[in-house]
């Protein structure tokens, strides 16, 4: 099986997002006008977010304001090895930071990425929710926008053979943790979105889907 789709960034997925109610914990939906597609996430969006379970109902045009995480996770570019540094829980991002390297001993300056933090809780980037489309896979937490997002990246675990199709710094494969794109955990990753995806269907279809 080959996977050679274009290199979407995360934002492409982001204009529909399934969170879990912050009233009543159920199924909800938040959807996003994006002007234009900007990195990593737009602003001047117009959100919503409602809840069929519930009636709750919120808007807005601007990030969610919670905390930071920012991200280092390129080669040494000294020796080439894989290095990873992950900030404390900030408001106020900054553009780089130093690191070590731990196999040359190399320090130098790398260019940080910054995620929304909550808790260690995976969330919505537009109201800081709790995402629904979520699974542990060992020590790890795997999370989805929604269901293109799930069929994207289940093409990529799924194919032994990857293009790298022009893929750049801010395309969401390019940015996967290793133990994803690993071929030892491909059956246990494309088992987990399966079933998820079929819990979600049978949650969806009982107040979203005709």
């Amino acid at each position: 099986m080959r996977f050679n789709k274009p290199a979407y960034p995360i934002v492409h997925f982001s204009e529909l997002i399934w969170v879990q109610c912050p009233s009543c914990s159920e199924l909800a939906l938040a959807t996003t006008e994006l002007p234009k597609y900007t990195i990593p996430f737009p602003s001047g969006h117009k959100s919503r977010c409602g809840c069929k379970y519930c009636g709750f109902q919120q808007s807005g045009d601007k990030k969610w304001s919670g905390y930071l995480e920012g991200i280092v996770n390129q080669s040494c570019g000294h020796c080439g090895t894989k290095i990873y540094d992950a900030s404390e829980p900030t408001k106020e991002p900054y553009k780089s930071c130093k690191v070590t390297c731990m196999t040359c001993n190399d320090e130098r300056e790398y260019p940080i990425t910054w995620h929304r933090y909550r808790e260690d809780k995976s969330t919505d980037p537009y109201f800081g929710f709790e995402l629904w489309l979520q699974t542990s896979i060992k020590d790890n937490v795997l999370w989805l926008y929604n269901l293109d997002h799930l069929n994207y990246l289940k093409g990529y675990v799924s194919a032994k053979l990857r293009e790298d199709n022009g893929r750049y710094k801010y395309s969401m494969i390019a940015n996967l943790p290793q133990w994803i794109k690993s071929s030892k955990n491909r059956e246990l990753i494309v088992k987990k979105l399966n079933k998820l995806e079929q819990e979600f269907l049978k949650k969806a279809n009982q107040k979203y889907i005709a």
